[in-house]
């Protein structure tokens, strides 16, 4: 799905070397080194035109859903793989 999001915006894969940003030719979008520029990201900054909160909006998924693999987690009796995700979730916080 990866390459098929990259063939739909035109984009490239990461960053090109030598550069620390990068920016979409599809929707203008800065992409900064090992950021990943999802297809529903360029939908968001033809809406919004705010990097920061299609950036904000993208977190809040990825925290939610980082939430709903622990507690599946623990509920399937994994919690050390359930706490090595809370970790995970508290270091990106820092």
């Amino acid at each position: 799905m990866h390459e098929q999001d990259l063939r739909q915006t035109g984009a490239t894969a990461s960053v090109p070397v030598g550069l620390s940003q990068y920016t979409c030719p599809e929707c203008g979008m800065s992409v900064g080194a090992g950021e990943y520029h999802p297809y529903a990201a360029c939908l968001m900054v033809g809406g919004c035109h705010d990097g920061a909160t299609i950036r904000e909006a993208l977190m809040a998924v990825f925290e939610d859903g980082m939430r709903v693999a622990a507690a599946k987690c623990r509920c399937g009796g994994g919690e050390a793989l359930a706490d090595k995700i809370e970790s995970l979730m508290r270091s990106d916080t820092d």
